[in-house]
């Protein structure tokens, strides 16, 4: 992988990073999701969330960077 792929940001939101499929959290913390029933999830104010939920927004690390620039 290249560098600017493993670079992560905080937006103060949950998000995956794509192509590297990791799971970011509103601080810019890694978060490695758990396996449960045959899917991959995180834990968001004591839930479980489906990584493949659409409210975690999959984001590649420039879209992550035009975020950043609109919102935060």
């Amino acid at each position: 992988m290249k560098d600017k792929e493993l670079k992560t940001t905080s937006l103060g939101i949950w998000y995956q990073q794509i192509p590297s499929m990791l799971v970011i959290n509103p601080l810019g913390e890694i978060i490695t999701p758990k396996f449960h029933n045959g899917s991959w999830y995180v834990v968001i104010k004591s839930k479980p969330v489906a990584v493949s939920n659409p409210r975690i927004p999959k984001l590649n690390y420039k879209l992550a960077m035009d975020f950043k620039t609109i919102f935060v």
